[in-house]
């Protein structure tokens, strides 16, 4: 009897948000997942940006190679070519039924799936953390996803995709509080070890201007500790609410007779700045906040537990799913199957995880690459050939750039090595990429600050 799958997907979580890695705040639904499941301690989005990264999930290929590289506007995408398998088209053409309930933002990579279209259901007001149409999909997501599987015959096996919005809402957050001032944190979170940029001088142009190509960092610019507190505040909040809806979702399929036979996977598209560096939500930065997320598979089908110390990426959803259900892997899936992993617990081999850079709209355009090992975070930025190196042992929150140094001669060396390795094996043009950075969008003193006007692009999606 084949496996049923549920992946429940949310929008923009670091992984360091999570209990399981190390967070600060329960989210019971979520903590559930990792409690009775096998998660990955470092798994690596492939592009910090909704778009890229959805169509390379589902399709199990690297940007560069879906060359969707943008959300739109003055860098239009057009759809995945149909020659192109998905994970929606391989488990349909085996048997299973394959339906995807709330976010799409995929340019055609869920081909295969029946799409649930998406709606919104209002809910109050909360002065202090305003809601958007981020949090009211997710309300109209969960009821149609929770009707759905109290209502499914179970007849065929099921391929069931629940994409909700939130920690999403954040953005929109930003917009509505750029000019409110907080007077007592009191009850906030504390800020993180990061949040002071000591280090911005040592960082590519590329970081030392986000606030000038990208509109949400541009508006937080007179923010202070108690505003970015309070933006900590709001993600934990907008977080809660997704968490609860996962719990629904949850309990909704334990109540059905294809429980005992289904995987649970939860695993996010990208991640968030959460004030690291004085940043906010996400944008050209690949550091762990906006790369890492969280991975873990749960349900009844799992009897190991716990975390494995390993690199994954979000491309191995596509081919673990497909080994797990005795499907064919498709020669096009750049991932790696995780299913010893995840059934015998042996670690995957992987010497290094990618991410990947464009453009967010098309505004600004700065192409970059990270790589990523256990032990070191190697960045290259086109714009300015700057390399940004950092020691995730000794320094896990990337706080100074130690490139220049003496010391780690050989192990830059070694990571460009790597990237090169990546270049040749992926056919990746990155050194032939466009870069577009005006003048007027690199002027002012370094530091988000001291920002001026608005940014090039208009607004988050």
């Amino acid at each position: 009897m084949k496996p049923n799958f549920l992946v429940i997907q949310v929008d923009q979580l670091t992984d360091r948000a999570l209990k399981a890695y190390g967070g600060r705040y329960c989210n019971e639904a979520i903590d559930s997942l990792f409690s009775s499941g096998v998660a990955f301690n470092s798994c690596t989005c492939q592009y910090p940006l909704c778009q890229p990264s959805r169509a390379s999930l589902w399709s199990g290929l690297y940007p560069h190679q879906t060359n969707i590289l943008s959300n739109g506007r003055r860098w239009p995408v057009e759809d995945l070519a149909d020659s192109v398998p998905t994970l929606g088209s391989v488990f349909k053409s085996n048997g299973y039924k394959c339906v995807h309930f709330g976010k799409t933002h995929d340019a055609g990579a869920l081909r295969g799936f029946e799409i649930e279209n998406e709606d919104a259901i209002e809910i109050g007001e909360n002065p202090q953390f305003p809601y958007n149409q981020d949090t009211f999909r997710d309300v109209y997501t969960s009821k149609k996803a929770n009707e759905f599987l109290s209502s499914y015959g179970w007849d065929k096996p099921l391929l069931m995709v629940v994409d909700f919005v939130n920690p999403h809402n954040i953005c929109g957050y930003v917009g509505k509080k750029k000019d409110t001032r907080i007077e007592d944190p009191s009850g906030l979170p504390e800020l993180p070890s990061n949040y002071n940029f000591d280090d911005i001088e040592n960082r590519s142009k590329s970081i030392q201007y986000i606030c000038c190509s990208h509109n949400r960092q541009s508006q937080v610019a007179t923010w202070t500790e108690n505003e970015y507190r309070g933006y900590l505040g709001a993600y934990y909040h907008y977080l809660s609410l997704v968490d609860k809806q996962i719990g629904t979702l949850i309990e909704s399929l334990t109540n059905t007779k294809g429980y005992d036979n289904t995987y649970i996977v939860f695993l996010s598209d990208h991640g968030d700045s959460m004030a690291a560096r004085g940043a906010v939500t996400k944008q050209v930065a690949m550091y762990h906040e906006t790369v890492n997320v969280p991975l873990v598979f749960s349900g009844p089908l799992i009897e190991k537990k716990g975390m494995i110390d390993a690199l994954a990426e979000n491309l191995d959803l596509f081919p673990t799913l497909c080994d797990l259900a005795s499907i064919d892997i498709p020669s096009t899936c750049e991932g790696i199957s995780l299913k010893d992993a995840i059934i015998n617990g042996i670690r995957p081999q992987r010497e290094y995880a990618v991410s990947e850079w464009f453009t967010e709209w098309g505004y600004t355009i700065s192409p970059a690459r990270m790589i990523a090992t256990e032990d070191y975070r190697y960045i290259y930025y086109l714009e300015d050939g700057k390399e940004e190196l950092y020691s995730l042992k000794l320094d896990p929150y990337e706080k100074y750039n130690v490139a220049e140094k003496a010391e780690y001669e050989i192990v830059l060396k070694k990571m460009r090595l790597y990237l090169e390795d990546f270049i040749k094996r992926s056919n990746d043009p990155f050194y032939h990429q466009t870069v577009y950075a005006p003048v007027r969008w690199r002027s002012h003193k370094v530091g988000y600050h001291n920002h001026v006007g608005i940014a090039a692009p208009m607004e988050d999606a």
